[in-house]
């Protein structure tokens, strides 16, 4: 069972530079180091089996079954040596039972070529850094998280982590979100080693981690009514439910896969980390409210979405002119609105001297007027008309003096330059130019340009003020 959010959309605006952060370290990790794994075996295996320890040790195996592990009898009769040697190889529990008692009978030979594989063996990345239930270590509980078992066993961690940690990033924002990334990685370790206590199976993967974050984007969106795609077997689909409701579904999906699913698996990682992610992320909502999150509801569309989704289907269709006959009726129905006026801009620029396109880019540079509307897409509007249009006919004088006023506003000065000098072209005056010409003085002049600053006293000082 697999189910994961399809709607959530984070804001480009502030890149979440951990989440980015952490799966290139994992990524970096696994090529640079891990990927050195094959030759540190190969190593261990040649000196293990170039020394007299496969002949000393395979009888002293069958004692170890015997005393110690009664149920290994049928593994090690029904596959042979391949099952007995892979123990001899890479057993911790078969090494610790046996290295007393080479001690104890003094056998100082078998005793030192069993050490010296042992250390050899032991700089395999898992080893090194793994997490071992019976034996944990400081290494092991964090470098466990950035170790995996194959390209697969990555892209998957790396993909969820992904597709949850983009919007929880930027939800909690960076040192919270990396830290109760962390939290979740030791609290999943810590059930894990619970539930397996006394194993000396090492466990790597950054499952635990990520089911932490998975944990905290339930948190995070709460009762918010999200989409989700699911596959269940071979049946797929979508599905719309508040985030909270698929917690027990993960939940239960692990408490199932540790009785039913793979051994080589560490549900109660997965389960210890959904857990603690949503525990802690609750607990912070509650001390300290997360930033304001956007997200699209399971809503029926609006009017403009409608409208824009029948001008893209008119296009698609190549119908190119009902499109921008629909896209300019649109927009004059919502004339605040940025994607309706793109479109109507995009599809008249089939006939860039047309009326119609003009009264595109004016309504983009009507805009302006809306304090609360971002300038930045006016500003580059702007640009690219002054740049395209060989007679900009949609800025009039009172455009051009609407747009100089805000973006003497945003501090937007080299635009401020440009529409002043296209009014003093046009021989325009008014008492609102030599202000704006004077604000330009004094921000040369900070800056330390003073050839522009110059410039600009000029276009001041040939400003007489005048009705338009």
């Amino acid at each position: 069972m697999l189910i994961i959010p399809i709607q959530n959309k984070p804001d480009w605006r502030r890149p979440p530079l951990v989440c980015f952060a952490l799966i290139l370290v994992n990524l970096l990790v696994f090529v640079l180091y891990q990927s050195g794994d094959e030759a540190r075996w190969q190593v261990a295996e040649e000196y293990y089996f170039s020394s007299g320890l496969p002949v000393l040790e395979e009888q002293l195996f069958y004692e170890f079954v015997d005393a110690e592990k009664p149920e290994w009898r049928t593994l090690a009769q029904g596959a042979g040596e391949e099952f007995i040697y892979e123990q001899l190889l890479w057993s911790h529990e078969f090494h610790d039972w046996l290295m007393p008692q080479l001690a104890a009978e003094g056998e100082q030979l078998w005793l030192d070529q069993r050490h010296q594989f042992s250390a050899l063996r032991d700089r395999l990345s898992s080893f090194a850094y793994g997490l071992t239930p019976a034996e944990p270590t400081l290494q092991g509980l964090f470098g466990h998280m950035f170790l995996h078992g194959s390209w697969e066993h990555l892209l998957g961690n790396m993909i969820f982590l992904l597709l949850f940690g983009l919007s929880v990033e930027l939800a909690l924002g960076a040192t919270w979100f990396i830290g109760l990334y962390l939290l979740g990685g030791l609290a999943a370790a810590g059930l894990h080693m619970g539930v397996e206590a006394g194993s000396m199976m090492p466990v790597i993967g950054a499952s635990g981690a990520v089911s932490a974050v998975m944990g905290m984007f339930v948190a995070v969106y709460g009762v918010r009514r999200l989409r989700f795609f699911y596959t269940l077997g071979f049946a797929f689909g979508e599905f719309t439910a508040p985030a909270l409701l698929v917690l027990p579904l993960w939940l239960g999906k692990e408490v199932f896969g540790y009785f039913f699913g793979s051994d080589n698996i560490a549900y109660w990682a997965h389960f210890g980390g959904l857990v603690a992610g949503f525990v802690c992320t609750m607990a912070l909502i509650r001390l300290r409210p997360s930033r304001e999150i956007h997200v699209e509801e399971d809503l029926p569309p609006s009017p403009e979405q409608m409208a824009l989704a029948r001008i893209e289907s008119l296009q698609n269709s190549g119908k190119l002119v009902e499109a921008g006959q629909a896209a300019a009726s649109a927009r004059r129905q919502h004339p605040q609105s940025l994607p309706l006026i793109h479109k109507s801009i995009e599809l008249s620029a089939l006939a860039p001297q047309s009326e119609a396109h003009h009264r595109a880019w004016l309504a983009l540079f009507a805009l302006a007027r809306i304090p609360e509307q971002d300038f930045a897409p006016v500003a580059r509007g702007l640009e690219e008309y002054l740049q395209r249009a060989g007679e900009p006919r949609a800025l009039n004088a009172r455009v051009c003096l609407l747009l100089a006023q805000r973006a003497a506003k945003e501090k937007h000065w080299v635009l401020v330059e440009r529409l002043l000098q296209r009014l003093q072209q046009t021989e325009q005056r008014h008492p609102l130019m030599a202000r704006l010409a004077n604000g330009l003085v004094e921000h040369y002049r900070r800056s330390g340009d003073e050839e522009r600053a110059r410039k600009a006293l000029q276009i001041a000082r040939t400003l007489q003020p005048s009705a338009i």
